[in-house]
């Protein structure tokens, strides 16, 4: 009997072992897949706060509607949510709406263990591209080459302008209107920030573009070279947007439209079909009455 119960006890105490070392790891899985590119789980700063003590600062519920929508929490005034917002310089937080209360608190879970066990192999890579890094004429070169397509991105991932604008006279096509101009984006993100976002895209667009197509380590730092000098010019550029093509060509279109109905309407029919038969009734009658 008592071996029985030595056995079930044995059997129940592995169970919630695994149990709770697959939501450890599924916790790390999900922080790496989501939050690793903005966070660090230490109190490094990279896009977002480092998320070291995050669960003592805050409550879980708090925490669940911030990491679910953001923007939806700090609509509702919430002071800390607006105080954040403010602090990281208006940047968005992705909404994770495709998240469950249990991956949250997975993740959260992940981030509350200890640190010098827990850090996962991409926050280690980020952190370690905080220090300012000098770039050569060179790398600056190539990067403007491949943020403008000029050169391809060595696994075909889409080029940058098809998107962003960045303000710059080396460029002479102004960039795409579908996301945020990058124009000073080294300036609200740092070396740190590009890198974390670029090798581990959050957003659903760049999934898109880049999650089967990863650009290369050097390509990531020849990309963050041109940031870095694009926001150093910035101020003596003249403002190249996107903006005044597509409005130039809603003009061209529109005045093409008012054209063509100026033509077909000119070469409308001005009479009735019915107009030379009844001219011809018309003219019987009067031959017969005369």
């Amino acid at each position: 009997m008592k071996s029985i119960v030595n056995r079930i006890t044995l059997i129940v105490s592995l169970s919630i072992f695994t149990v709770f070392s697959a939501d450890a790891q599924d916790g790390k899985a999900l922080f790496t897949a989501k939050c690793a590119a903005c966070h660090t789980i230490g109190t490094n700063r990279l896009v977002g706060p480092g998320l070291a003590g995050i669960n003592e600062k805050r409550s879980r519920e708090w925490l669940l509607s911030w990491i679910k929508d953001s923007q939806a929490l700090i609509k509702t005034g919430d002071k800390d949510a607006n105080a954040i917002f403010e602090e990281y310089s208006k940047i968005a937080m992705i909404p994770f709406t495709d998240m469950s209360d249990a991956e949250i608190i997975a993740v959260l879970d992940y981030v509350k263990g200890d640190a010098s066990l827990a850090k996962s192999t991409t926050e280690v890579a980020v952190v370690a591209q905080i220090v300012p890094i000098e770039y050569s004429i060179e790398e600056i070169e190539v990067g403007k080459l491949l943020f403008t397509g000029e050169k391809r991105f060595l696994n075909g991932g889409a080029s940058c302008i098809s998107c962003h604008n960045v303000t710059n006279n080396d460029i002479n096509v102004p960039g795409g209107l579908l996301a945020k101009d990058l124009t000073n984006v080294y300036e609200r993100l740092g070396d740190a920030g590009i890198v974390g976002i670029v090798s581990a895209p959050p957003f659903p667009a760049m999934i898109n573009s880049f999650g089967n197509n990863p650009l290369t380590e050097q390509e990531v730092k020849e990309l963050t070279a041109f940031f870095k000098y694009a926001n150093k010019v910035s101020k003596n550029q003249t403002v190249n947007s996107g903006f005044k093509l597509v409005a130039g060509g809603g003009i061209i279109g529109l005045i093409f439209i008012l054209i063509l109905i100026s033509i077909l309407w000119s070469n409308r029919k001005k009479e009735s079909t019915k107009k030379n038969i009844f001219s011809r009734q018309l003219k019987g009658n009067d031959s017969i009455e005369s």
